[in-house]
Formats: C-alpha cells, structure tokens, sequence
C-alpha cells in the first residue's frame, strides 16, 4: 500500500470488453458453519404507549421494546448539574399528541435513567443507536442539546457533565458535538456536522476512545478520565431546553445489531507473490484478495469467493496497455469456470498515486463492468489523492483508502472521501495488519482492529473490511494478539 511503494504490492484494477458473457447473481456466501443470532440488549421504538397513563412513560414497554434486557422501566431525574428534585411528569412524555412514538422532552431540562444496567460487548465495547431531534422546529441556531450518557452507577442527576457520568455525549440543534469523560471535555474531530432537523446517531464506546457516525459524518474523540469504563453502566437520556421547545428521541437501541456489514477478508490471502494462505483465515472471512486465475482454483476448492487482481491485463506501469482488450479476453477466458468464486475485481491499487489518469481508470472501471455487470468492482484510494476534487469512475461499486495511522486521521480522510461518492458507491475500510507508526506492539494494533470494527459498524456506507499486512510485512506468529482480534472480528461480523 502506500507506505511502502514496491512493484509487487501494487493491486488490480479490472477492466474488460468481452461483453455478452453472463455470470452468476453476485451473493455473499453463508456461513459454513451455523450462524449466530443476533441479539440486541435493548431497543426502544416508543412506539404504541398510552400517553395518557403516566404520560406514557412507563406504558406498554413490553410491545414497544426489544432485547435481552426489555422490558425496562424508566426514572425521571432533574437533568441537572447540581441537586434537584425531577421536574413535572409532563416535562418527559412518549406518544404525545403532537410527538407520536417518541420520547419527547417539553420545556425545561430534565433527563431519564433506564433502570437495567447493561455490559459491554464481548470486544469491551458499548454500543449505542438512536434518533435525535434537539430542538424541535427550530432554526437551527440553538444553543439547547440533548444528551446520551454511561454511568457506572444509578444515582446520578443525568447531567451530561457531572462527574459521575462516565461518558456523555451531547448533540446540538446546529450539528454541534460534545463529548465528556467523568465531566472531562474532550475534543471531538470534527467538532460538528451539518446542521439538520434529525440526526442519526451511532456510538462504540471503549477504553480510550469513542468512534462514531452522525448523519453520515464519521468522528472519533480520546477518552482520557481519571479511570477506565465501569464494566457495566446505566443509560442516561436528557434533554436540555428552554420554555416553549421540544427535544424527540426515538429508536434507542444498545448494543444494535447492524447488516450493513457484508465482508472481512485479508489482501495478499492466495498469491504467487507471497504464498497460499486460504486456509489460514478462510473460517473467519468471506472475501480475500488473490492474485491469479488458478488462485481461484482454491477459492473454488474451500467454497469461498474472492477478490481478483487484474492489474497486469490492463497497464504497464501507469499506462493503459494498447492491449489491453486482447489480455482482458484472455483472463475471462481463464477465470471462466471459476466464476463462482469471483466476488469482485480490486483494480490498480492507489491507482492515481500511482499515476494513472482519471480516463484510464474509467475504461478499466466501465469494462469490467460491461462484462461482468453484477460483479462489484473495488477501487482503494492513496490518501495523497483524497481531496474534494476527486473523481471515482462512477460504476466503481466499493470505494476505500488506506492509511496506516492514528483513528482520528482514518476518520478525517474517511470523511473526505465519503463526501465525493455517489450514493450508491460503498466504502471499504484497510485495517492495518502490521506494526508500524502509531500501532508499533501487538497490543496497540489489536486495539486499532477493534476500533477499525467500531468505525465500520457505526457507519451505514461501510459495507467490508479488508486487512492489509499480513504476509507481505508481518507473520500472523508474530502478532498474536491481533491475529486473535481479527478471527473474533470476522466471526462476529459474519455472524459464525
């Protein structure tokens, strides 16, 4: 990748004319093994509650919520910094008239505390989802937020500062974030996302760190408290308004389960450069990168599909080969009764670092896809090319980059790139595989899979993650610890 420019590490680019052939409807492939259900702890839809029984609060948790630890009941708290009783039954209602199935915050501040406490996953994580209107019809210029908050006990006010919280997470009206640790600030990167009438919020929470999505825009922030995460922790749900406004919460959810997720897999997995290594990691993936057409002889053999190289039938160097049609037909012809097992084509790796013209990518891109028009297509950017300005053959189906360094810096260029996507392209994250920079131990770099899983999960757009390093600059043996972290990843997103 781009770190470490040598000619055999460079990965394909598919491009094609032998128009006509027909292949089969693309799908990711079960399980072999029996696949896991997925379990949410907790979900709130706030959907169907009698409001006029409490304020609807408390009402028909039983068909509103889901999860292991549903139903749950709610308390009513002040939402405040200091000491105070919890405001009027009416300041917090569910199904009212003019909010139908939400939970909506009228008037004042106040805040709520589920009172099931919940654990983090088996990764260490807390999870969250959920939909948040800060201000209700507003301009969009307030200085009023809602909050999402952690808290190791069930005795705190619910003010998103306090020192007995946690962690806190607040939302404003204009797109403004704020993260707190035990009532620490933390910077968040970035600061804010543009402003809207809802936002959709995603949060993985763990040791050190918080990784999230608002509306599509990705942010991460240091967690750095005088202490780790409780081990289990109370979900606390504020609002702070003034007279006269509405905060909406709906579809709360802990520990979500998400299907956006589809692939994980590892570059490099079967190759005449680097060796065969299927069958170290085909029990935990279901997508890797080989390099030649008979590598899809054993693709076939273990029943698994995988991404090809097409580099060489397409360019020399950075030039497309005069040739290329007559190379591209002759490949076809070689991966023909493999076709099965071809999961995608990842065409020139960092294709314009590398120098190869924006024309150039589009006639392997819009080949490929004229011959295999429901095999997805796989471009990963250099970050030295991500700007506003770049350009992605449009019929490009997956979109990555690679930068092996700290989370923030993933997330600012994710952001760069999401942004000059169209909305049907998918992103594709390149967990680092191999020590280097920020993750020089093998402790570090399993963290850093675990948070590259964390980001994936909170975003929508995030459809694979193909882990880059292994073979080619790192053994498995050597980092133990995080060849541990990936098989867990794998299994836990492919549901094994």
């Amino acid at each position: 990748m781009h770190r470490i420019r040598m000619g055999w590490l460079a990965v394909s680019v598919l491009c094609g004319c032998s128009a006509g052939l027909t292949e089969p409807e693309w799908e990711a492939p079960a399980s072999r093994q029996q696949a896991l259900i997925p379990t949410e702890q907790f979900r709130d839809t706030f959907n169907g509650a009698n409001n006029a029984n409490g304020t609807g609060l408390n009402d028909n948790l039983a068909g509103r919520q889901s999860g292991s630890l549903a139903p749950a009941t709610y308390t009513r708290l002040s939402g405040l910094w200091y000491p105070a009783p919890a405001p009027s039954i009416w300041v917090a209602q569910v199904n009212h008239i003019w909010s139908p199935d939400t939970l909506s915050f009228h008037a004042s501040p106040s805040a709520l505390r589920m009172d099931k406490p919940f654990s983090r996953d088996a990764s260490g994580a807390f999870r969250l989802s959920f939909v948040a209107e800060p201000v209700v019809s507003d301009a969009r210029d307030s200085g009023n937020w809602m909050s999402v908050m952690l808290g190791g006990t069930g005795t705190s006010s619910g003010y998103v500062s306090n020192a007995d919280i946690d962690f806190g997470f607040l939302i404003r009206s204009n797109g403004g974030l704020g993260i707190f640790d035990n009532g620490q600030f933390m910077t968040v990167t970035p600061g804010s996302v543009p402003a809207a009438d809802r936002y959709s919020v995603s949060l993985a929470v763990r040791d050190g760190q918080v990784l999230g999505t608002v509306n599509g825009v990705s942010f991460s922030a240091r967690l750095n408290g005088p202490g780790v995460l409780p081990s289990s922790a109370y979900l606390y749900l504020g609002a702070y308004v003034e007279e006269g406004q509405v905060s909406r919460f709906d579809d709360v959810a802990v520990s979500p389960v998400v299907n956006h997720l589809k692939h994980y897999g590892y570059y490099w997995a079967q190759s005449g450069s680097h060796g065969p290594h299927l069958d170290e990691v085909t029990a935990h993936t279901n997508l890797n990168f080989v390099q030649r057409p008979e590598d899809l002889a054993a693709c076939a053999a273990r029943g698994v599909k995988c991404l090809l190289e097409t580099r060489w039938q397409f360019f020399n160097g950075s030039a497309l080969r005069p040739d290329y049609v007559q190379a591209w037909n002759q490949l076809v012809t070689q991966i023909t009764p493999y076709l099965g097992s071809v999961g995608g084509f990842y065409v020139i790796d960092e294709p314009y670092w590398v120098g190869v013209s924006v024309r150039d990518l589009e006639t392997c891109v819009n080949t490929l896809k004229d011959t295999f028009p429901t095999i997805p297509v796989m471009v990963v950017h250099a970050v030295p090319s991500l700007s506003p300005s770049l350009v992605t053959p449009a019929r490009a189906d997956w979109v990555g980059f690679d930068h092996y360094g700290p989370m923030s810096e993933v997330v600012g260029y994710l952001n760069t790139l999401r942004a000059t996507l169209t909305p049907s392209q998918k992103l594709w994250l390149v967990p680092q595989s191999y020590l280097v920079g920020a993750y020089s131990d093998d402790a570090s770099l399993a963290r850093a899979n675990w948070e590259y899983y964390d980001l994936a999960r909170s975003d929508p757009r995030i459809q694979g993650l193909l882990n880059f390093g292994l073979w080619t600059h790192q053994s498995p043996s050597s980092i133990p610890r995080t060849f541990e972290a990936q098989r867990a990843i794998g299994n836990e997103l492919l549901r094994r």
